[in-house]
């Protein structure tokens, strides 16, 4: 990469923090050199960002905010000219630091720099219960969670780098983690992941929670939830108080936090789908025919903003129309769109380009200003967080009205130092049901790359089910795997990106592991026990230690960006994958030795039609105690 050097004598003010937190980790630097970089404020709408080469070792960026001009060096750094602009005064994502995975310090720092050369603005900072609060002991108990000094360091580190870091929580439901602490939380308790409305102890542990987040970050901005409640009013506070409707216990709850944020001078974003949800028989929430009755949309306080999420989408059309129902129901929303790392083992690329594309496109024909990109952790933040460089990169772009994969890989290739395209390639593992000319349609209960990662070598139901989708689909998917292998070789020592090495293990682990399912079906059904015997002797304990590669891998990278906590689940899981491994060679041994008459794993039949396939628990067993 080549250093260019910036001058603080010519450079405003307002940029050299900025300019020397950038410095530490790319090609930048204070002072004259062979090639220089001078900045100009020029005036527009929106976020205006834009480079002049006037040789070869001179540029120029033009910018009317921080983040433009930050977005500016890396055009420079990826030597592309030319405007840039984008009418999003937001551009952020959300990292999900509750379902298992929780970031170091030092992890975010880089981050930040990463995404304030893409010119992004903003992150939310998604903690159930991962954060310390005042007198509360249990929450967030060996979660991982933050220090109000580890908050403060993160919030200097991001707005160096013209970031707003924002608090992104959960005020109602998706509070399980601490509600299973019976002793601590079973008075405030509704039901397994709601919180009590009627009672006063959540209110003041509501209140602990936004004090935290008010007294530790700049932004007088938060999240405060309130999302997929759908049992809401029905467990405890249902045997104490009767029934209530579930509207008007939402509403209840949502006046009463936001009282509670305008106390301290807070904005309060709620996720909208409760809303929607509550307004159509089938509780789904993407019904463009929900009924919100009057008295509920009287309800909303006016200063809440609504968060439209959607990952799903691939229709322009919808978001269009979705959007202008936020509206309609309370005024400009935020939207919130998905760059997908959940459930998956890497970064998903094809399912992010075609939603974001229509969500983003929607957004701009409505002129909607704010949004950010989720990253979710579903399944235990199995995803290798580094693959979706690609994703931020293509995300970033695509906001700022770039729609070329030539300049999207110039500026990938530049922010990591590694190529575009290689990284791209792993995403592969997850929709090989879109191989073979087959339509694009999203796979929502059915990840391919999870099904074969965490199935079972003796019960084999994903490999089963995947039989059941198209008898076809296995050779199609090992032949795939085959060409992922031998394209990641070269690459193995590159980790500047998405590490490439985890990937190229991960495919031989997966490629093996289906070579072994496959003979070890057609081995024992055609009574073939030499071929048995060897699958005892050498392919299983061979694909064994195929795995343990894969979970020493997993480790390294998960310590070196993350804290500890949260490895225990995956190792739990990893652990006993290998168990079974080391089973499938002793039960075979068992029945070539007359132990046993027949595996009766292999007998079961198979189902009618395709099953849910998306997570660990759906793999593991055919018992849901997993």
């Amino acid at each position: 990469m080549d250093k260019w050097y910036w001058s603080a004598a010519q450079v405003p003010v307002e940029l050299h923090t900025m300019l020397s937190e950038l410095g530490e980790l790319f090609g930048l630097a204070e002072g004259s050199g062979a090639k220089n970089i001078t900045f100009e404020r020029i005036a527009g709408d929106g976020v205006v960002s834009e480079v002049e080469f006037l040789d070869a070792n001179n540029a120029v960026v033009r910018y009317n905010t921080i983040s433009a001009a930050a977005r500016g060096v890396g055009s420079v750094m990826a030597n592309i000219a030319g405007k840039q602009s984008t009418s999003f005064t937001m551009l952020g994502i959300m990292v999900d630091f509750s379902r298992n995975q929780v970031f170091t310090v030092e992890a975010m720092k880089k981050m930040f720099k990463r995404l304030a050369l893409l010119g992004f603005n903003t992150v939310l900072l998604y903690c159930e219960d991962t954060y310390e609060l005042p007198g509360e002991v249990a929450f967030g108990m060996m979660r991982g969670r933050y220090s109000a000094g580890e908050i403060r360091a993160m919030d200097d580190a991001a707005a160096a780098v013209g970031i707003e870091l924002m608090g992104c929580i959960q005020t109602l439901g998706h509070m399980g983690e601490i509600l299973q602490w019976e002793q601590a939380y079973g008075d405030i308790k509704d039901t397994a992941s709601v919180m009590r409305v009627d009672v006063e102890r959540t209110h003041t542990l509501i209140g602990k929670m936004l004090d935290f987040w008010s007294e530790n970050l700049r932004s007088r901005r938060i999240h405060v939830g309130m999302d997929e409640t759908h049992d809401l009013g029905r467990g405890r506070y249902l045997d104490h108080n009767g029934y209530k409707s579930g509207f008007e216990l939402f509403t209840t709850q949502l006046n009463l936090v936001n009282d509670a944020c305008v106390k301290r001078g807070l904005k309060p974003m709620i996720w909208s789908d409760m809303f929607f949800r509550l307004g159509n028989p089938k509780q789904v929430y993407y019904d463009l025919n929900s009924n919100i009755p009057a008295e509920v949309r009287a309800a909303i306080p006016k200063n809440t903003q609504l968060v439209y999420w959607d990952y799903y989408t691939v229709d322009q059309d919808f978001y269009e129309k979705f959007i202008d129902m936020h509206r309609e129901l309370n005024g400009e929303p935020l939207m919130g769109a998905g760059v997908w790392i959940w459930s998956r083992l890497w970064y998903d690329h094809e399912h992010s380009a075609i939603a974001n594309r229509a969500c983003i496109n929607g957004c701009r024909n409505k002129k909607l200003k704010e949004i950010f990109f989720t990253m979710w952790g579903d399944d235990g933040a199995i995803c290798h967080w580094d693959s979706a460089w690609t994703g931020l990169v293509e995300a970033s772009d695509l906001c700022f009205g770039i729609d070329c994969e030539k300049s999207t890989a110039a500026r990938y290739d530049a922010l990591t130092g590694s190529d575009y395209y290689i990284n791209k390639l792993p995403a592969k593992l997850h929709h090989i049901t879109n191989l073979s000319g087959k339509e694009y349609a999203m796979p929502r209960y059915h990840n391919s790359d999870m099904a074969i990662f965490w199935d079972d070598i003796l019960l084999g139901l994903g490999y089963r089910n995947l039989l059941v989708m198209d008898k076809n689909l296995i050779p199609e998917i090992i032949d795939e795997y085959k060409k992922i292998l031998t394209a990641l070789e070269p690459h193995r020592g590159d980790s500047k990106g998405g590490n490439l090495n985890y990937a190229w293990l991960l495919t031989r682990y997966m490629l093996n592991k289906l070579l072994c399912r496959k003979k070890l079906e057609e081995a024992y059904f055609a009574n073939d026990k030499a071929a048995l015997q060897v699958l005892a002797e050498k392919d299983l304990p061979e694909l064994e230690a195929y795995f343990a590669g894969v979970m020493q891998e997993f480790r390294t990278q998960w310590l070196a960006v993350s804290k500890v906590f949260g490895l225990e689940t995956m190792q739990h899981r990893m652990g006993g994958q290998k168990e079974r491994i080391a089973e499938a060679a002793r039960r075979i041994k068992d029945y070539l030795a007359g132990v046993c008459d027949k595996l009766e794993e292999l007998e079961q039949p198979l189902p009618e039609k395709p099953e849910r396939m998306a997570i660990y628990c759906d793999m593991a067993s055919g018992s849901n105690l997993v």
